[in-house]
């Protein structure tokens, strides 16, 4: 029978299995080998291949495997991690555009709210009253919200931050500033600490290709997180098999 050796210690196939499931490492194989027959499908032309790897696209078309060993050799890997690593991540690429790149526009749409951002000065205090008496130096007295975060913070974050995105803040701050609300807002408890803040900019969200790559991962991780949810749930779906002889 094969073990895997880590160090000193040796695995067999049922320790392999149980190391998998107590580091909760199962679920991401089991996502990777669905995933292996899912981008079987999508078929990587050679001019793809030769273009993602930096060739010119412009420039006459070379042998093909001639130049792929000719980037390993630069990049220091072997055909067989290309084969493994650097190809399989091409075509994962392509599946994530061939299925999701049409609906980011509408994904955007939906969470355009999370991405919006915001700049905002912040005072943070622990105690109340004190809380209660520096919003009104702030919102009756004109008091600079850098000056009373130095003085008053202990260390915390304070003054003016951002841009942050809304989706980043505590939701009830986010909810307030969804509002339009720009004046000095009353203490708000978040965890053990008492928030005062005024919103000092909405910064809307636009659909660069940053978020464009950032939706197109929320939607491929949701795909296959679904894809790994209905396998396991299913009787059956992962089991250990003896190997014919």
């Amino acid at each position: 029978m094969s073990a895997l050796k880590i160090g000193d210690r040796q695995l067999n196939s049922d320790q392999i299995v149980s190391a998998l499931v107590q580091y909760k490492l199962l679920e991401p194989l089991v996502g990777q080998v669905l995933l292996d027959g899912a981008i079987e499908q999508v078929p990587l032309s050679e001019q793809e291949l030769f273009s993602a790897l930096g060739g010119d696209v412009n420039a006459e078309m070379p042998n093909l495997q001639e130049f792929v060993g000719q980037w390993c050799q630069q990049m220091e890997i072997t055909p067989v991690y290309f084969k493994g690593v650097i190809l399989r991540e091409l075509r994962v690429q392509k599946f994530k555009q061939t299925y999701f790149a049409n609906q980011i526009e509408a994904e955007f749409i939906r969470l355009k709210p999370e991405f919006d951002q915001v700049e905002f000065s912040l005072l943070q205090l622990i105690d109340l009253p004190l809380a209660q008496e520096l919003y009104f130096h702030l919102r009756d007295d004109g008091a600079e919200f850098e000056m009373l975060a130095r003085q008053y913070g202990q260390g915390r974050p304070g003054g003016r931050l951002g841009p942050m995105a809304m989706s980043e803040l505590p939701p009830e701050v986010a909810n307030l500033f969804r509002g339009g609300q720009t004046a000095v807002c009353a203490p708000i408890k978040i965890g053990e600490v008492f928030w005062i803040v005024r919103l000092e900019k909405l910064i809307a969200a636009r659909l660069t290709e940053a978020v464009r790559a950032s939706l197109m991962t929320r939607l491929y991780d949701r795909w296959l997180n679904a894809q790994v949810n209905t396998l396991m749930s299913q009787p059956g779906g992962i089991q250990m098999q003896s190997e014919a002889v």
